[in-house]
């Protein structure tokens, strides 16, 4: 039994068999796609976010406050840039 809020077509779908061919085809190139990430501090937990050139992108949170999760700035896509 598989417990998701995302839709099963999501799920079981080409894409992920896609992916996996893109990923390998990847590795046989030997490109060098290393992606930076950083974790950024808030008061009741966290957000992931990856970098992209002098700024940020909120890739995902983590957070206790459910505030947190309402707060635009901190909503999956969004900059953030360094201070």
């Amino acid at each position: 039994m598989l417990y998701t809020v995302v839709p099963l077509e999501r799920i079981y779908s080409n894409r992920t068999e896609s992916l996996l061919i893109n990923t390998h085809e990847k590795e046989d190139k030997k490109e060098d796609t290393a992606v930076e990430f950083k974790d950024i501090t808030l008061k009741h937990g966290k957000i992931s976010a990856r970098r992209e050139g002098e700024n940020y992108i909120v890739e995902g949170i983590n957070s206790t406050d459910m505030r947190d999760y309402l707060k635009k700035e901190y909503s999956p896509g969004s900059v953030i840039t360094p201070d």
